[in-house]
């Protein structure tokens, strides 16, 4: 019968109990990788190493070396008396060293002494490695204190330990006891992660001291921007959030303190926004805007009039996102993004027009209306919106959102049902609105 079995492996949930192991025994799965689970929870740059890569050159698979690794040593630096460093390909000197708490992407490859193939590796899996450093969790000791020494683009050949590795026992037969292992690693790129817990261990009393509460909400600052990276953008917003309001309530001691808090809170402010609209709160990103106005002195950077032109879209409002929109232009004339988005709106309005003067000089048996000049809007009220419709052939009369506020929308509900007719919203678009009659029998 033909093996087609797909692995799924976990951490232990419940520790392993002695008596149980001399006894009944206990069931449990190793991970299929000796580094644990890196990839599974991120798909921020995965999807380029898919299943449609091209398949792995067999030189990258072979090991570099398959005679004795104190040979080997001889050719490498020795990092400590556990690790040893062979670098195949120079990093970006630009870049520092992979540091603690950063999320660090790596390509590896594991051979054991006197083997050519890999017992292990990301390539052949067609991946990339994540994993955090200072977790402590999710990757080998060994490999860690590796990553720790390299920076961005590095290539470079270990002999770590198996004291950094499976120690004493290994995991036979696979790892055989006291085995130190070969590592061909890849750094591709790292983040900085910050710190979800930084206000956790803020003692009351530092609460409203700036010295203490600027690191920390940097540290949420740096967690939000990985959560954005990604695509966790309520994890995002809870961060910043929480900074904003640690640092609205820090006494200042003085100017320069005032200007890193501003700084900061602008900052936090416009990354706010960017994930109000990833999750389609646009109410939101408007009170935001406000507070980064008050910040700016009423001058916002591009970033956020973008964002603030994309929520009052969103809620209809397409001349004012317009106006927005053109206000980003005059700070970036040659950006693509805010030309496309002033175009769109345009087609937008111009198409409201029409369908607005279309609807009521049909609606009045031909009665011709003004011209409606650019720069304002057609809002017929309530009452005609309903008269209209009582007294014409038509069945239903569409219109947008933008055009009322939402105390008019309730009320035009209301008056609805009073006149035996209903307002539905698009399932395409919630932005425009139907008012039609109800067919009584």
């Amino acid at each position: 019968m033909e093996d087609n079995f797909s692995y799924c492996t976990q951490m232990l949930k419940e520790p392993l109990q002695l008596g149980k192991l001399v006894g009944s025994g206990s069931q449990f799965e190793v991970e299929q990788s000796p580094f644990g689970a890196g990839d599974d929870d991120f798909n921020v740059d995965e999807m380029e190493d898919s299943d449609n890569a091209p398949d792995v050159d067999e030189e990258e698979l072979a090991s570099p070396w398959t005679q004795s690794f104190e040979e080997l040593k001889k050719l490498m630096e020795p990092i400590n008396e556990n690790i040893f460093k062979r670098i195949t390909r120079e990093g970006h000197q630009g870049r520092g060293l992979v540091p603690d708490k950063a999320r660090v992407a790596v390509r590896y490859s594991g051979y054991w002494e006197g083997e050519s193939s890999p017992f292990d590796s990301s390539l052949m899996r067609r991946n990339k490695f994540y994993f955090e450093t200072g977790a402590g969790c999710d990757v080998l000791e060994g490999l860690q204190a590796a990553v720790l020494t390299m920076r961005p683009y590095e290539k470079a050949e270990f002999i770590i330990s198996y004291k950094l590795l499976f120690h004493e026992m290994g995991c036979p037969p696979r790892i055989k006891p006291r085995s130190d292992g070969l590592f061909k690693i890849e750094v591709l790129h790292f983040t900085l992660i910050g710190d979800s817990d930084a206000f956790a261990s803020m003692a009351a009393v530092d609460q409203d001291k700036f010295a203490i509460v600027y690191p920390k909400a940097l540290d949420m600052h740096m967690h939000g921007k990985d959560c954005v990276k990604r695509f966790r953008y309520r994890n995002a917003i809870t961060a910043f959030e929480r900074a904003v309001s640690s640092l609205n309530y820090c006494r200042l001691a003085n100017d320069e303190d005032e200007c890193k808090q501003i700084a900061l809170l602008i900052t936090l402010n416009q990354n706010l926004m960017i994930c109000y609209n990833k999750l389609h709160n646009p109410k939101r990103v408007c009170i935001t805007m406000k507070a980064l106005r008050r910040l700016t002195e009423n001058k916002p950077s591009c970033k956020a009039l973008y964002q603030e032109g994309c929520a009052l879209s969103a809620l209809g409002e397409y001349e004012d996102a317009r106006c927005i929109f053109m206000q980003a232009q005059a700070k970036q004339p040659d950006n693509n993004e805010i030309s496309a988005k002033i175009t769109d709106l345009d087609k937008k309005i111009k198409k409201y027009k029409e369908a607005s003067q279309d609807i009521w000089t049909r609606a009045l048996s031909g009665q011709k209306f003004k011209e409606v000049k650019d720069e304002t809007k057609c809002n017929p009220s309530l009452e005609e919106l309903v008269k209209v419709l009582e007294t014409s052939e038509k069945s239903s009369v569409e219109f947008l959102r933008g055009a009322y506020i939402n105390s008019d929308i309730v009320m035009l509900s209301k008056m609805a049902k009073e006149h035996k007719m209903k307002l539905t919203v698009s399932a395409i678009d919630e932005n425009e609105l139907t008012l039609s009659k109800l067919n009584l029998h």
